[in-house]
């Protein structure tokens, strides 16, 4: 049988487990949009592939994938791409294709990443 020593143990036991959760789902949320303490402006205005073209470069380097408009820059500068600077090529235009055509991008960490560096939809 269970005394009352053991249930407020258990009773502690339960509220520190749900708080730790809490505090670990909070934490999750708040850093979904931030990464290198940047913080990524989502649902910016005019991005269009006219305004992408401009961006053309490694250390300007937005691109549309799938209908959604990042921004690498950081991305790039940080050396994060595994196959180095080849990810340029994919700067200032629509990159779905180029990023689809390599079965990696297609799951796991490359698809994963991606809203750390959304801006925003592609606008027609």
């Amino acid at each position: 049988m269970i005394n009352e020593d053991e249930v407020g143990d258990m009773k502690k036991i339960y509220l520190f487990l749900v708080l730790s959760f809490m505090v670990i789902g909070l934490t999750a949320c708040s850093n979904s949009s931030v990464s290198n303490n940047q913080t990524v402006p989502i649902s910016k205005t005019n991005l269009t592939l006219t305004e992408i073209t401009k961006h053309n470069s490694a250390t300007d380097c937005w691109m549309a994938i799938d209908g959604q408009v990042y921004d690498l820059s950081q991305y790039i500068k940080d050396g994060l791409h595994p196959a180095g600077d080849r990810i340029v090529n994919g700067c200032g235009q629509d990159a779905s294709n180029m990023f689809h055509q390599i079965s990696k991008h297609n799951s796991g960490r490359a698809i994963a990443i991606l809203p750390t560096y959304l801006l925003g939809a592609l606008q027609n």
